[in-house]
């Protein structure tokens, strides 16, 4: 009997560090396992801070075309000179002052300068709320309506992966197809 209480107890005391270094090992690998996914959720919260943004710039777009849609409604026969084709790389500086200063009381604009005092603005506006902003605006006479897409420079894109297709986003006389960070949100204008 008492020969069979050491065994039981040399047998238990022998288990116990069998289980010991098990359990280090478990540990262990639990460790590895919980790092890979927090790499995994700080990849996912950088992807969602830059869609968040990338969604901000989209939303800021809809509405500086809105403001622009608007003012060629408020001044339609002067509408076929709201166009402006101006390539990105030639939009790096701000436009000069309109000739007439439109918004001034008892100034008197015909449509055509109501149309670059507009244009002006807008254009510092649209260079204020998004980064290297630009725009491209085609009339088109027939439809009576307006082809408009602003651009500008996603500075979150930092490699080719990021890079959106931009053939599909931007016109080509733009001449942003070699550049991956510039983005484009086209907009249709009826007037």
């Amino acid at each position: 009997m008492l020969n069979r209480k050491l065994r039981l107890k040399s047998h238990s005391s022998f288990s116990g560090r069998k289980l010991s270094g098990v359990s280090l090992i478990e540990v262990l690998v639990s460790i590895v396992i919980a790092s890979i996914g927090l790499l995994a959720l700080a990849g996912v919260n950088a992807s969602s801070v830059r869609y968040t943004k990338m969604s901000q710039y989209r939303g800021t777009a809809t509405q500086l075309a809105t403001d622009i849609g608007e003012r060629m409604r408020a001044n339609k026969a002067g509408a076929a000179n709201y166009a402006l084709v101006t390539d990105f790389a030639g939009q790096a500086a701000l436009p000069g002052a309109a000739a007439v200063l439109c918004n001034s009381y008892g100034v008197t604009c015909t449509a055509a300068q109501l149309a670059a005092w507009d244009l002006q603005t807008w254009q510092v506006v649209v260079r204020d709320q998004l980064p290297e902003g630009s725009a491209y605006i085609v009339y088109q006479n027939v439809q009576s309506a307006a082809d408009v897409w602003l651009v500008w420079r996603d500075p979150a894109v930092a490699s080719a992966d990021d890079a959106p297709t931009t053939a599909s986003e931007c016109p080509g006389a733009l001449s942003v197809a070699a550049d991956p960070s510039v983005r484009c949100s086209y907009f249709r204008i009826n007037l």
